[in-house]
């Protein structure tokens, strides 16, 4: 994904879990799809908007802002993926790959597609490889802090992947230090699995993060669905790769957000509701 510490600032920008408990009443359900248990919640009424959240969080800790105001007008849906939020880990890795097919899956038995798609950070990744491999499902995006490559040298890459098991829970405790308190409190308040499920999550988060590749830029160009692509302009991923996102894809817009770093969803909430609803019904 980002450099590991990349996510770590995020919850500063975030509403607190317990601000979520006056907004719109939720329709829980699990989703089954292969090899995964997914947790969906739905609200308000009309045509679908889906929500993908970021690292080391779920949808109702990534999008209170955005949930409420979308919902008086829009049915909203968010999914946490496999090991994240209220959904239960298996035994796969985490990749944007599989997260994008479990996306698909939900989509599918949902029979909402296509749909309109907000995604942030990891969520975002997912959305563009969503919308590369299953088109049919997707009808425009909205990616915010996606990124197509970790900001690490080959070398620190290289040397990362050889750690060992010691090295690698050295380098997550490390990480989990620097995290702001209610990322582990959200996050344990609605696990199924407890404090074993986040030690889970934080090492295959790891894990994923030191991947190469997180999207292949060579895909962006066969993506034929308009995509909002936004950053703020202290963003986590450097602003040029944004732009090479930007001008990959055949069919956006650019939408760099002032004074904001990578959490623009909670930094700029009025803002970012208004470019999205703009993009959205925009002809």
């Amino acid at each position: 994904m980002r450099p590991l510490l990349r996510c770590l600032l995020v919850a500063a920008t975030m509403l607190p879990l317990c601000a979520l408990a006056d907004g719109p009443a939720a329709t829980p359900r699990y989703v089954d799809v292969p090899g995964a248990k997914l947790y969906v919640e739905t609200f308000g009424s009309g045509t679908p908007l889906l929500f993908l959240h970021g690292g080391l969080h779920f949808f109702d800790n990534s999008f209170a802002a955005q949930r409420d105001y979308f919902a008086a007008f829009r049915q909203v849906i968010g999914i946490d993926q496999a090991g994240h939020g209220h959904s239960p880990g298996n035994g796969r890795p985490f990749t944007y790959q599989q997260m994008a097919d479990d996306t698909a899956a939900v989509i599918e038995k949902l029979r909402i597609g296509p749909v309109d798609i907000v995604g942030h950070s990891d969520g975002a990744n997912v959305a563009l490889i969503l919308a590369h491999d299953h088109p049919a499902l997707v009808q425009r995006l909205v990616i915010s802090g996606a990124n197509l490559r970790p900001a690490l040298s080959p070398e620190k890459l290289q040397q990362r992947a050889r750690a060992t098991p010691t090295e690698i829970a050295e380098r997550v405790h490390a990480m989990e230090q620097t995290l702001p308190p209610n990322f582990r409190t959200d996050f344990l308040a609605v696990a199924p699995g407890g404090v074993a499920q986040w030690d889970t999550m934080m090492v295959k988060s790891y894990a994923m993060w030191i991947m190469p590749v997180a999207v292949d830029p060579a895909s962006l160009k066969a993506i034929e669905s308009h995509v909002l692509v936004i950053a703020g302009d202290t963003d986590f991923t450097p602003l040029d790769q944004t732009i090479e996102i930007y001008r990959a894809l055949p069919h956006a817009q650019l939408f760099i957000v002032p004074g904001t770093g990578h959490g623009t969803f909670g930094d700029r909430p009025e803002l970012m509701n208004l470019a999205i609803r703009e993009f959205l019904e925009k002809r």
